[in-house]
């Protein structure tokens, strides 16, 4: 009965602390804005602003950022190419997910009211956040 509990124990003990599920959607995620991103981009190069296939673009860049500030629970730096800082630095890293989900909800709303310039100076300024970002807390290997 005692190797059946601590058997029990152990199991648990390993299962808190795999975090692949989260380092595996947040690195989806993170292929999932790099693409929209580039689709936003490519929307806006054409003559003529195709609002109805950028606003699908926008609404799903923010609700994707503000699921991905939950994807960075502690000890899920192991196995990923987050860096050890953003645990240390946890309150920088967050504000700086809140710049980004505010830039691309500046977006969101800038396409529903069909207001190019804003549109595009809150693309601008997402792909500033995300370079910040990277620069701060993402390994390179």
């Amino acid at each position: 009965m005692k190797k059946i509990v601590i058997l029990g124990l152990f199991s648990c003990s390993l299962m808190a602390n795999d975090f692949s599920g989260e380092i595996e959607q947040r690195q989806n995620n993170f292929q999932h804005l790099d693409a929209t991103a580039d689709q936003l981009d490519d929307a806006f190069d054409n003559e003529v602003v195709d609002w109805d296939r950028i606003i699908p673009l926008a609404k799903s860049a923010y609700l994707t950022v503000q699921e991905q500030k939950t994807l960075f629970p502690e000890g899920s730096a192991d196995n990923s190419r987050a860096r050890t800082k953003i645990w240390q630095q946890k309150p920088e890293f967050e504000e700086k997910f809140t710049v980004l989900a505010e830039q691309f909800q500046l977006l969101d709303k800038a396409v529903k009211n069909k207001d190019e310039q804003a549109a595009r100076e809150a693309l601008s300024g997402a792909y500033s956040q995300c370079r910040s970002c990277h620069m701060s807390y993402r390994s390179l290997w």
